[in-house]
């Protein structure tokens, strides 16, 4: 089988994180096929469309190195299908509907459908539509039409029918057709198709196999496969992905965790740590390996290992994820890609402080936390008494736990590491500390009676990276004159 697929978001406001697992096992699935994956923008409802919505998902793309297959607009290299583009494919074929008998024109009334709302509700009748305009005759249709009579068209749903489709993921699936409307398939406006129409025929058109969604959108299925009926065509293979949830159990929302994809973004995570964790959520590859490839991760995908229950977006487990990337990136990599995210989103700091140190200084920095940093915009905090004075958390010296019972025997301590300081090589780690460490020993005393009381001098805080490599990253100048300082406040 010729495998496409497609993501088909409408642009009505942030891309949901959901909606990245959904283009990401579309992705997957074409590519384990070695075929096409593709966008198609869903843009008919124009009440609801946001400025910069569309931009704002081809850059997800881009940043997340998700590259559609086809290129259709012009000026952008990976441009989506646009359905506001493609109004002349609709409506044509909506009125043959009509001609044919599986769909009627209908003239009621925005006021005659709030009558009808308002009455099924003091009736407490199921509210729908009651097929007042179903059975016209089309040449009384036709005629109100060339009178001018706005007119939407309805899709002639069969009553008392059993319909039936196989989800890929769920399996066999009944509806009752009693239970459905005559839907709307051409709006008031005569232009724009509803979204049931538009689905159905673009899906057809663009050749696509599988279809992708989220489960609440299995509801339309009855629609969709009566649309297709209607048009004599065959529907694409339907796999309804269960729910990304909130730590409470419920579907992801605003109330429960962050949604939008650009706000991971912004606390930048990697994209391929980004991408592997959520592959997670709901498909399991059939082994417990969790660090995957995006290589790895198409070649292991089935459509038929994803679970039915929701899977629940832990916060915690991406941290760990993405700290484990980042511990496997290149230093000079990570160098990199934290440049580009301060120049980015922490721009006073950039400017200011990173830009202002020179390269080895910022460089000896990021690679002490490639092992302690999970995520990127944790740089400022972790690095505050590197880039900025060291905290004078003097309470913290003592520490019977390192044989520190006073702070006479810190400020001893710190009195100690300073000729050493003074005459040690800084070229690199180990030059800085081989010596300290024989120093140490020599004097009979333990590494702990000396490093930390150094290590709260050097950093001001209660939790730093070590105080060799502290010192390794200030340099001798400045180690010599932060141990200084807190030797001056006891003197």
């Amino acid at each position: 089988m010729t495998v496409r697929t497609r993501l088909a978001p409408s642009p009505t406001g942030y891309l949901h994180i959901g909606s990245l697992r959904t283009a990401l096992y579309c992705y997957l699935w074409a590519h384990h096929n070695k075929w096409k994956y593709i966008i198609r923008i869903e843009d008919t409802d124009r009440t609801r469309l946001v400025e910069g919505a569309v931009d704002a998902i081809i850059d997800m793309h881009d940043i997340l190195n998700l590259t559609p297959d086809e290129s259709v607009r012009h000026g952008w290299l990976y441009g989506p299908y646009v359905q506001s583009e493609r109004l002349e494919l609709y409506a044509p074929r909506l009125h043959k509907l009509c001609e044919e008998g599986n769909g009627y024109y209908c003239f009621c009334t925005s006021e005659r459908l709030t009558e009808l709302r308002q009455e099924q509700e003091e009736l407490k009748l199921p509210p729908g539509y009651d097929g007042h305009c179903r059975h016209m005759p089309l040449e009384e249709s036709r005629e109100k039409i060339a009178n001018g009579e706005k007119y939407t068209i309805r899709l002639k749903v069969p009553k008392n029918e059993t319909l039936v489709f196989n989800d890929l993921i769920r399996g066999r699936i009944e509806f009752n057709t009693n239970q459905l409307d005559d839907t709307v398939l051409l709006k008031s406006d005569g232009i724009f198709p509803t979204y049931h129409w538009a689905v159905v025929i673009d899906d057809n058109l663009m050749e696509i196999s599988h279809v992708m969604r989220w489960e609440e959108w299995i509801s339309s299925m009855p629609i969709q496969i009566l649309t297709a009926r209607a048009l004599g065509i065959t529907l694409p293979h339907y796999a309804h992905l269960p729910n990304v949830l909130g730590a409470d159990g419920k579907k992801l929302s605003k109330r429960t965790g962050d949604v939008s994809v650009s706000e991971y973004i912004k606390k930048w995570y990697l994209p391929e740590a980004l991408l592997n964790f959520l592959s997670l959520l709901g498909w399991h590859p059939g082994h417990d390996e969790e660090i995957m490839s995006m290589q790895e991760m198409i070649a292991q995908f089935e459509i038929t290992d994803i679970h039915k229950s929701g899977a629940v977006l832990d916060p915690i487990k991406l941290d760990w994820m993405n700290g484990e990337y980042i511990k496997r990136l290149d230093p000079g990599e990570l160098h990199a890609r934290v440049a580009k995210h301060l120049e980015q989103y922490e721009i006073e700091f950039y400017t200011h402080i990173f830009s202002q140190k020179n390269y080895d200084f910022n460089h000896r920095i990021i690679k002490e936390l490639q092992t302690r940093m999970k995520r990127f915009d944790e740089f400022i905090e972790l690095t505050t008494c590197l880039y900025g004075e060291a905290g004078t958390r003097t309470d913290l010296l003592v520490n019977t736990k390192m044989k520190i019972e006073s702070i006479e025997d810190a400020i001893t301590s710190l009195r100690f590491a300073i000729p050493i300081l003074e005459t040690t090589d800084f070229t690199s780690l180990d030059t800085l500390k081989t010596p300290f460490i024989g120093a140490i020993i020599e004097a009979w005393k333990k590494n702990g009676q000396v490093l930390w009381p150094m290590r709260v001098a050097l950093s001001g805080e209660e939790f730093s990276p070590g105080a060799f490599e502290l010192a390794y990253i200030l340099g001798r100048e400045e180690s010599l004159k932060r141990i200084q300082k807190v030797i001056d406040i006891y003197s």
